[in-house]
């Protein structure tokens, strides 16, 4: 059984569609939208039409529009992070977004609902414990490749640094500059 409606609105192109909802949202009367769908070659529709839609279709796209703007303010922030750690790879960008959304959705955390959840799926315990464990591991892994990334800099540099002071680049002193690169 399909839910799509079947209304006269409903069964209007999307861009007639579209712009009622627009209209609506706008403050525009019902004898304003009955006008425009009639110079939109739908005639016949009627103030109860229109408060039906307004009820029903015109509600399913507000929803959508806030999801469209939830969806977009995700991605701007998803961008900012990467922005903001332009030095960062990718994986290190996407742990700082696990981490801001676990943290976005901890401070609007509800322990009734978490326990509502639970109670009846309680697989998703198991889901919520292995993504915290997952995050907490990238976190240190990524800790950890930092400080091979620090160490090897260092090995690199001192390196560098005696072959100065003994006048110049020796095949040994490139062999350990090698191999200390390729540790990364």
């Amino acid at each position: 059984m399909s839910n799509a409606r079947t209304g006269k609105i409903a069964r209007a192109p999307f861009e007639v569609r579209t712009q009622v909802n627009r209209m609506l949202r706008d403050g525009m009367p019902a004898v304003a939208v009955m006008t425009y769908l009639a110079t939109q070659g739908i005639p016949g529709v009627n103030e109860q039409n229109v408060t039906n839609w307004r009820d029903g279709g015109y509600q399913d796209w507000l929803g959508q529009q806030c999801r469209l703007d939830e969806m977009a303010a995700k991605r701007e922030f998803a961008m900012e992070i990467v922005k903001q750690n332009q030095g960062s790879q990718l994986h290190e960008a996407t742990l700082h977004l696990a981490a801001s959304q676990l943290y976005e959705a901890l401070t609007d955390f509800d322990i009734g609902s978490l326990k509502e959840l639970l109670a009846d799926k309680p697989e998703n315990y198991a889901n919520i414990v292995n993504s915290l464990a997952k995050l907490s591991k990238g976190a240190l892994e990524l800790n950890k490749y930092k400080d091979q990334v620090r160490e090897q800099k260092a090995k690199i540099e001192a390196a560098l640094g005696a072959a100065k002071t003994k006048g110049g680049l020796t095949q040994d002193t490139l062999k350990q500059i090698e191999d200390a690169a390729a540790m990364l």
